[in-house]
């Protein structure tokens, strides 16, 4: 694998901050908790971190508290303020 170049999407794929391995060993963040969806509260987009929003660059599995503070509602614009968690 020494010398190959890896797809930006491959990189952000491979790219698993350690905080999140902690899931899988009985760390202090629940499944739940990590793949919570919030709601865009003026548009009803719900963003899903199983799936992510790869429109915006955004691969799946990223949580939506891990979303880049630029990040906008790929449906009407707004900010991360404007989204509320999901029941």
């Amino acid at each position: 694998m020494a010398g190959r170049l890896l797809s930006g999407m491959q990189q952000a794929e491979s790219a698993v901050p350690v905080s999140y391995h902690g899931i899988e060993r009985g760390g202090g963040v629940s499944e739940g908790d990590f793949m919570k969806k919030y709601r865009c509260i003026p548009c009803g987009f719900i963003y899903d971190p199983a799936e992510g929003d790869p429109d915006g660059g955004i691969a799946a599995g990223v949580p939506f508290e891990d979303l880049p503070d630029g990040w906008v509602c790929p449906r009407c614009g707004v900010g991360k303020s404007d989204f509320e968690p999901a029941d």
